[in-house]
C-alpha cells in the first residue's frame, strides 16, 4: 500500500508553538487522520541510543525529554564503528550512514559494510571472492520452480551454474505453484566480490572499484552518499 504523506497547515488560533501535523493518504480516497510530525528538516532530530552514553541505534527529535536530559550528561567519546547522522525522512528522524569521502581509493571488490551496515573505506577482501564484475554472476533459479513457476531465483557465479542446477536435484516436472513471482528489476550483479540478486543499476557517477573509471579531477569517491550505490558496496563521484 502506498502512502502520500501532504503537509497541512493548521490555523490554531491562541495556540501558538503547537506541533507540526501531517495528513496521510492510505490510498482509499478519504485522506487520514492528522498525527503529528517529529521532523521538518535534518536539524530537528538527533542520534540516539538506548542509554545515554551508548552508541547511536536510532534517531529521535530534538525535542525529546530523554534526549534533552542526555545532553547535560558528560560521556567519553565511544567507539561505535562509522559515523552515523539523523535525518528527517517524510516527518519522521532516522538515523543513517554518515558520508564518507575515499579519496583515490579503488577496491577491486568494493568497500566492507562494517557493523553499523555502512560502508568505510576499507577494501573488501579479495580473499574468497567469486567475482570481479557484474558479467561474472548469472541469475538462476534457487529451487526446483524459481520465481518464473512460484518458486525464487538467486544469483551464482557463470561458471557456477551446471553444478548449482545438479544440487537442486529436481525431479523432471516438479509441483509449483505455476504463478510468475518474478521481481522484472532485480539483477545479478557482483557486489563485494559475491554475486547476489539486486534491484537497479549503477549510478551514472559510480566509483572506487575495479571495472569503474575514477573519478574526475576535483572530486572524490564519497560512500553512504547514494542509496543504489551503497548496496552495490560502491561509492559515488562528488565534489568535496
Amino acid at each position: 500500500m502506498r502512502f502520500f504523506v501532504v503537509a497541512v497547515l493548521l490555523a490554531l488560533a491562541g495556540c501558538p508553538g503547537a506541533p507540526a501535523r501531517e495528513s496521510v493518504d492510505d490510498g482509499d480516497g478519504n485522506g487520514g487522520a492528522l498525527t503529528p510530525s517529529e521532523c521538518r528538516v535534518a536539524a530537528d532530530c538527533a542520534p540516539a541510543g538506548a542509554k545515554c552514553c551508548d552508541c547511536p541505534t536510532h534517531a529521535v527529535p530534538v525535542t525529546d525529554p530523554a534526549y534533552r536530559a542526555c545532553s547535560t550528561v558528560d560521556c567519553p567519546t565511544p567507539d561505535c564503528g562509522s559515523k552515523m547522522q539523523a535525518e528527517c525522512d517524510s516527518g519522521h528522524c532516522v538515523l543513517v550512514c554518515s558520508p564518507l569521502a575515499c579519496p583515490q581509493t579503488t577496491c577491486s571488490d568494493g568497500f566492507v559494510t562494517d557493523g553499523n551496515g555502512c560502508l568505510t573505506c576499507e577494501c573488501a577482501g579479495a580473499a574468497g571472492s567469486e567475482c570481479g564484475i557484474d558479467t561474472d554472476c548469472a541469475r538462476v533459479r534457487a529451487d526446483c520452480c524459481g520465481c518464473a513457476l512460484g518458486g525464487e531465483d538467486t544469483a551464482v557465479p557463470a561458471s557456477q551454474i551446471t553444478a548449482h542446477e545438479a544440487q537442486l536435484n529436481c525431479p523432471a516436472n516438479p509441483s509449483c505453484p505455476g504463478n510468475d513471482t518474478c521481481t522484472p528489476d532485480l539483477a545479478a550483479r557482483c557486489v563485494q566480490g559475491i554475486c547476489t540478486l539486486v534491484s537497479g543499476g549503477l549510478p551514472a557517477n559510480a566509483c572506487g572499484r575495479a571495472d569503474l573509471p575514477p573519478c574526475p579531477m576535483g572530486e572524490d569517491c564519497v560512500v553512504n552518499a547514494s542509496d543504489p550505490a551503497t548496496m552495490l558496496g560502491v561509492g559515488v563521484c562528488l565534489p568535496p
